[in-house]
This record gives C-alpha cells, structure tokens and sequence, in this order.
C-alpha cells in the first residue's frame, strides 16, 4: 500500500471513528447504527462496514481509538507530575477516572444496562485486545518518562494499572480521588521497589 494509500485510510478511519464518538456522546451506544455513522462522517454506509467488518468491529475499534485518545491526558498528566512517580500514577487515576464522568467511551462502558451495550460488545475474549493495547501504550509512555525503570517492571505496572482503572469504572465504589489514593496506596511498594538502587 503507498503512502498516499495508508495516509487516506487512516483519514478514513479516523473521520468513522470521530463520527462515532459523537453520535456515541448524543444518543448512547444501544442507539448507534451503521447507517447513522455514514451519514455523520459523510460515506456510504457500505464504506463504514468494508473498513469495520461489523458493528462488533466498530465497538472494537471505536475502543481502542478512544482509549488511545484517553492516554494522550494520562500521558500529559504523567510528564507533569515526572519528579514523583507515585504521584504521578495517583494523579493519572485521577485523572483516568474523572473522564468516565464526561467521556462517551467511559459513559457507555460503565452504562451495563444490556446485551446491547459496549460491555457485552467488548466482553472476554474481545476485551483483550482492548487491555492489551492500553497497557503497552500506558508501558511505552511510563518507559519513555522514567527511562531508568526496569522494563519488566514497567510492563507489570502498566497491566494492573489498566486492569485496575477499568476495574474502578465498572463497579465504582468511590469518588474517582478516593479510588485514585487507594490504587496508590496499593501500588506504592511495588513503585517504591523499582526506584530503589539495585545491588
């Protein structure tokens, strides 16, 4: 595929993907349909379903575009917070966990309302792809931010940081500060263990 040829499908699937979001955010996932994100990102309805496969694969990549936007904020909030690490995961659950207030993506995950919804749309195994992908781009983030931390280490905190994050928003139980001060307070020994000096 040329160039040009890659840099028009992602445009492609970029315009679906925000026509999504939109309609996610005004009617809620049960009441989105294929036909409804054509008409909003301007194609054929034809074109939505050569480029999603299905309304699952739409769920699926919808996900895993909207995560990776929500990483871009976790991200910021990690390099603003980059002269404490432990500060900086509890200020990025913070900030993780506030979104679920105003995003469509976390709306909709939280909103268990039935078969119809993102849940049952990305339930195992289809949710894999959906923690795999956000744990390794939480990984490269934390890697590119604290470059001395041990590569496995890294990789482990990104995993059980994604798992609990979701893990929050689906039965939360606390105000996401809250949630964020106890992740925190959980994690901060496996943190403080892979800053210490290594004999």
């Amino acid at each position: 595929m040329s160039r040009f040829a890659s840099a028009s499908r992602a445009l492609l699937r970029d315009t679906i993907l925000r026509a999504t979001d939109e309609l996610v955010a005004e009617r809620g996932w049960p009441a989105v349909t294929m036909a409804q994100v054509a008409g909003r990102a301007g194609v054929s309805r034809q074109t939505v379903y050569n480029e999603m496969g299905s309304r699952q694969g739409l769920a699926r990549d919808y996900a895993l575009w909207a995560a990776d936007q929500l990483l871009d904020d976790v991200e910021r909030c990690l390099a603003l917070h980059r002269h404490d690490l432990h500060e900086a995961m509890v200020a990025a659950f913070t900030v993780f966990l506030n979104q679920a207030l105003e995003h469509p993506l976390l709306r909709a995950l939280a909103a268990t309302s039935g078969s119809g919804d993102l849940v049952a749309m990305l339930s195992p195994p289809a949710m894999s792809p959906l923690v795999d992908a956000a744990a390794e781009r939480l990984a490269t983030i934390l890697s590119s931010t604290w470059p001395a931390l041990p590569a496995d280490d890294v990789s482990l905190l990104a995993e059980v940081s994604v798992r609990l994050g979701l893990s929050h928003l689906l039965l939360p139980t606390a105000t996401p500060a809250t949630a964020a001060a106890r992740a925190g307070r959980a994690l901060g020994p496996f943190l403080a263990g892979m800053q210490a000096p290594k004999a």
